[in-house]
């Protein structure tokens, strides 16, 4: 039998892959086979070395030492490869590899045989990536549900909540020890800021309302040892990203309706209780009314009277600056309980101004208070009642004098800005603390001794302001003075009368 002929034969009958190889692993010969696969001819294989052909680097060391353990033991080894084939397409071979020895046993060459398990190999790579899927699906679905449970308990500071969020999110990630979450809603941040030359990062926005709010934002650091991340973000983790920006949205949103309803609560409440005030007050005034006109009456025919005596003079005069003052408190809870509706009319805010602080000069003067004026030359007319802007001014006058005891000086400046009118009145007296600018406009509530106020200026100006549509604001200081800020917004043609 020709043994040529044979192996011959056998090589090329043979369903796997078969290479026979040198001692140094070069390709002496193989079947047609492996010419198929790699799409070389047999004489351009011929004196390559196997290795270098058709296994892969990273398992090239691993290989060779298997070459040299099969030369030794005589024994069948075996080891896989891969084969990159003509069209470009990864073929995956396990091998099996046998020494083939001489008449004295010594080896010659090494025979290869290869089969195919490319099939095999991507069902275990795609269960494998199914597996990863999975895994990082979890650890995405379990984060989210932690922030939605904390996202029920809208008691919580949002603050607190949003740090916590930030806290959670790296585990979601392929890789949570490397992946940092930064947050920032509204000017407010948490977590830790974008390198400017971070690589790998994520971003979603915050929407409220259809209003851009903030970013959540993500970044994974590069590996230490330089290799470069070829698929740092998979699927799963930007929607995971882009819902935890919808939860943290929607808590913004439900902390700040919270809020709204809240006030609005409030409001109402304050609303009420002012109504009913208003009711009880103006009761009050006409129930007083005219029992005080009658004591005012007589008191001052009293005083006609030329033969009075001293003391009884005395007396009547005093009956006659409190029925005074118990009518300027009556008129003032007529104000307070809208008895006296306004009547607009086009109204000079510098004329009302000047003939308000006329009526203030003397206790300014006694208590040496320099009164400074600035008017605007172009301040437009607004729609008014004269006598409630002379009470508005009245009363912010009285209370600056009033707070400077030991005097100081009272600036009233009138601006125009945009065709807004805007009243400024400032004083240089004590100021006021954050607790007593909360409470200036309730009614009754004073910061004056019991003799020296009602605790109803304030409350009028600002029904008279609110009657007006302008605004009033307060900024106060303690040890710095006060100024009172008073505007009426402009309305096109509302001054033009037929």
């Amino acid at each position: 039998m020709n043994l040529q002929n044979y192996y011959e034969t056998v090589m090329q009958l043979s369903h796997g892959i078969v290479v026979t190889l040198d001692l140094d692993g070069g390709i002496i010969h193989g079947n047609y086979e492996l010419e198929a696969l790699c799409g070389l001819s047999l004489r351009e294989l011929a004196g390559k070395d196997w290795f270098a052909t058709f296994v892969p680097e990273s398992s090239r060391e691993e290989a060779r030492n298997i070459l040299h353990e099969t030369m030794h033991n005589g024994g069948i080894s075996t080891a896989s490869g891969a084969i990159t084939t003509g069209d470009g397409d990864t073929v995956y071979i396990d091998w099996n590899l046998k020494p083939l020895t001489d008449s004295t046993g010594e080896p010659v060459s090494i025979l290869c045989v290869g089969q195919d398990v490319t099939d095999h190999m991507l069902r275990q790579k795609g269960l494998l990536h199914e597996k990863f899927t999975l895994i990082e699906r979890n650890k995405g679905l379990n984060c989210l549900y932690e922030i939605s449970q904390l996202m029920v308990d809208t008691d919580r500071d949002v603050g607190l909540i949003l740090d916590k969020v930030v806290q959670l999110l790296p585990s979601a990630f392929q890789r949570p020890d490397r992946t940092h979450i930064f947050l920032l809603v509204d000017e407010k941040k948490w977590g830790i800021e974008l390198p400017p030359d971070a690589e790998h990062t994520l971003s979603e926005n915050i929407v409220v309302n259809k209003e851009k709010r903030g970013v959540l934002a993500v970044y994974v650091e590069a590996r230490k040892n330089g290799r470069r991340n070829r698929r740092v973000f998979i699927e799963d983790e930007k929607d995971l990203l882009a819902t935890a920006a919808q939860q943290v949205a929607t808590l913004v949103g439900k902390m700040e309706a919270k809020r709204a309803k809240q006030a609005l609560e409030q409001q109402l409440r304050r609303a009420d209780r002012l109504a009913k005030i208003g009711q009880f007050s103006a009761g009050v005034a006409h129930e007083i009314n005219e029992p005080l006109a009658n004591i005012l009456g007589f008191a001052q025919l009293a005083l006609q009277d030329k033969g009075l005596p001293e003391q009884v003079a005395a007396d009547l005069n005093n009956i006659v600056d409190s029925s005074l003052h118990a009518r300027e408190i009556i008129r003032k809870l007529m104000f307070f309980s809208r008895q006296m509706p306004p009547q607009f009319v086009p109204t000079d805010l510098n004329d009302a101004i000047h003939q308000a602080l006329r009526i203030t000069e003397n206790a300014a003067r006694k208590s040496n208070i320099k009164v400074h004026c600035e008017y605007a030359a172009d301040l437009p007319d607004v729609m008014a009642d004269p006598q409630h802007i002379k009470q508005v001014i009245v009363n912010l006058a009285a209370n600056a004098i009033q707070a400077m005891e030991d005097g100081g000086e009272l600036r009233v400046e009138t601006i125009n800005h945009e065709n807004d009118a805007y009243i400024i009145v400032e004083d240089t007296g004590p100021g006021m603390d954050r607790e007593q600018l909360k409470q200036i406009f309730n009614p009754f509530y004073t910061t004056k001794d019991v003799d020296k106020g009602t605790g109803l200026g304030l409350s009028v100006v600002h029904g008279i302001i609110k009657a007006h549509e302008g605004f009033i604001q307060v900024d106060s200081t303690p040890g710095k003075g006060t100024r009172v800020e008073v505007a009426f917004p402009f309305r096109p043609n509302s001054c033009m009368v037929d």
